[in-house]
């Protein structure tokens, strides 16, 4: 049996006068009516002038004390007490009688009554009698606390007991894991999230260890980031540090359909007006989060000291996040001191998406024959295929079960386009999807110092990205054995349907004149010129056309931009086809349509993913191969 979280936070004991009572009072007198009604001022006091009346009140609302007329009703208020008692079973009644009525009374006192008052009454004996009332009260409810404190107590020795072993936990994650279960057994939370510091130079903090229902709690952030989350699901905090030692923060949840209001403490404060706004926390989670503090201090000290522990996830050949922070704070400043670049990439694995079925009509329209059956990404062998699709040089870590982080040293951005391609194609030739991007797999970059200046920006922007290549139209195209024509139908027929909070990247209709589209092209070429090298491929032909106005843009060739102008014009289905496809250091751009009667009707996109599609489809067109 676990202790509830308001037991752990529970306020001091409450005084006697504090209990609020129902008093019910049956009794057609109307001077007697008047002195209840000016006696009973702190408790909730209900009047009935007669048995029916009385009887409803109490159904309605069970009393805790009670005061019946015996008299009423030719005897029938006799009858009344022991029928209170059956409605409620814990009020204390007593009997009203006048010395005529006085064997009615003791009848009553006999049937289950408390007591019994001549009438008339008097102010001092109601109160006394209510005051009696309240005082079992009072005690009942400490006996209740003490039990409760009681059992809390010999549970909490062994809670003790289990965080003091933590120093012996394989790693600071284990240990993690350990604080989160102890946690919920020890306040009865419904789920409990426990986040680390990463490194000593960095404010990141990872979510370590979860146990319960915290799906939205985010893999990693900033301090702030965590704080901020737990103030919008309102979770408790729980600061795991002492003094100047911080080893992170644990979250927990209440359970559904509790009501009392839950504390949020954010970092220990020595200012009066931070302890005043801070409700104090139970000794015992004090005593618990200071052991758990203490120990995963211990264990941080040992990993950096070793450095092994710290370094790989024990169940990929990835990196730690730990590790994977450390080396990218030196990054930054390295990056920063010599005016260099260097790119990050957010790749989720989500196996919903692996698994799904593709939406209706896709495989009709698109396929003569269906895709191999889509399978469920295995979070270690996608590991393993990205790390032999990187450099030796380049990090890749684990943050979360189904998320990693890939860092790129002295790579820009069309560098960090080309490792992307590798990825995917490993991926998808490891899953047996040739001619497929792997469904399920999502990837985002993000290059310094254009994308972010510090660490968490950079992981912020990339996995923004990430998310965003879910809306790709992308994975919906076969990617082999179809013509650009029936690319371009099916990208035209897929442009009203972007919608979504992540459709950023989704196919947006097209209807402009050639000398529009031109401009927009020279709009496009110039924003990529700003962030450094930019690869560009554009259809080109004689008049007017988007090759001839980014030529004439760019002028002289450049060592930084790789231009392919293509004359698509004697590919099948393409002789009126205009199409531009930009991959720059801060971002991608696609545009496609036909030229009908000296307007350019069709779809343009900032997708990556349809930018790297298109170019490499066109390219193919005209027997040209643009990535090597």
């Amino acid at each position: 049996m676990t202790a509830s979280l308001e037991g752990v936070w529970s306020p001091s004991r409450a005084p006697v006068n504090d209990i609020s009572l129902k008093v019910l009072a049956v009794i057609a007198d109307g001077p007697t009516h008047t002195l209840f009604s000016r006696v009973i001022t702190s408790d909730e006091l209900m009047l009935a002038s007669d048995l029916a009346e009385g009887i409803a009140l109490a159904e309605a609302a069970a009393p805790d004390v009670a005061f019946i007329d015996v008299g009423l009703g030719d005897g029938a208020g006799l009858a009344m007490v022991h029928h209170l008692k059956a409605l409620a079973p814990d009020a204390t009644v007593f009997a009203l009688a006048t010395k005529a009525e006085l064997e009615a009374g003791a009848h009553a006192v006999a049937l289950g009554g408390a007591g019994l008052f001549l009438l008339p009454l008097g102010g001092d004996e109601v109160l006394n009698a209510v005051g009696s009332v309240r005082l079992r009260f009072a005690e009942r409810a400490l006996r209740i606390q003490l039990e409760q404190e009681s059992a809390r107590s010999a549970r909490a020795a062994g809670w003790i007991a289990r965080v003091a072993e933590l120093a012996d936990a394989r790693d600071r994650n284990a240990a993690a894991q350990q604080v989160a279960e102890v946690f919920v057994e020890a306040t009865g939370a419904a789920a409990a999230a426990v986040y680390l510091t990463v490194g000593e130079r960095s404010s990141e903090l990872t979510r370590a260890a979860m146990n319960g229902p915290l799906d939205r709690a985010p893999a990693y952030g900033t301090e702030a980031d965590i704080l901020d989350f737990a103030r919008r699901e309102q979770l408790v905090v729980v600061p795991l540090a002492l003094r100047k030692m911080t080893a992170g923060h644990l979250l927990l949840q209440k359970e559904p359909g509790r009501s009392s209001a839950f504390p949020s403490v954010r970092r220990p404060d020595s200012s009066a007006s931070a302890s005043r706004r801070a409700p104090l926390l139970d000794g015992l989670v004090k005593l618990l989060a200071t052991q758990a503090t203490t120990a995963l201090a211990l264990l941080g000290e040992r990993e950096r000291s070793t450095g092994g522990a710290a370094m790989k996830d024990p169940a990929t050949s990835a990196y730690s996040f730990a590790y994977y922070v450390d080396v990218a704070g030196r990054e930054i400043d390295k990056a920063r001191r010599y005016g260099r670049r260097f790119t990050i990439a957010t790749i989720v694995i989500e196996p919903d998406a692996a698994a799904a079925p593709e939406r209706p009509g896709d495989l009709a329209f698109w396929r003569t024959t269906p895709p191999p059956p889509p399978t469920t990404l295995n979070p270690g062998q996608v590991a393993e295929h990205l790390l032999r699709a990187v450099r030796d040089t380049d990090i890749l870590a684990r943050v979360d079960e189904n998320e990693f982080h890939l860092l790129m040293p002295e790579t820009a951005g069309l560098e960090a386009h080309a490792c992307h391609r590798r990825m995917l194609s490993r991926v998808a030739g490891s899953e047996k999807r040739a001619g497929y991007l792997p469904k399920g797999l999502l990837v985002g970059l993000a290059t310094f110092p254009h994308d972010g200046q510090s660490l968490a920006q950079l992981l912020r922007i990339a996995r923004q990205r990430a998310d965003a290549t879910r809306s790709s139209v992308v994975h919906r195209i076969s990617q082999d054995r179809r013509s650009i024509g029936e690319i371009f139908s099916l990208l035209v027929r897929e442009a009203p349907s972007a919608e979504g909070p992540f459709a950023i990247s989704a196919p947006r209709a097209l209807d402009l004149s050639v000398s529009d589209a031109a401009l927009l092209a020279t709009s496009v070429v110039r924003n990529a010129l700003r962030g450094g090298a930019v690869f560009i491929l554009v259809a080109h032909h004689d008049g007017l056309s988007l090759g001839a106005q980014v030529r004439t843009l760019l002028g002289a060739p450049r060592e930084d931009v790789v231009v392919h102008a293509l004359d698509l014009r004697s590919s099948p289905g393409c002789d009126d086809m205009e199409a531009l496809c930009v991959l720059a250091e801060h971002g991608a751009y696609a545009l496609v349509g036909r030229n009908q009667g000296g307007f350019v009707k069709g779809i343009h996109a900032a997708d990556p993913l349809l930018a790297d599609f298109l170019a490499e489809r066109l390219g193919r067109a005209v027997g040209l191969r643009v990535f090597g």
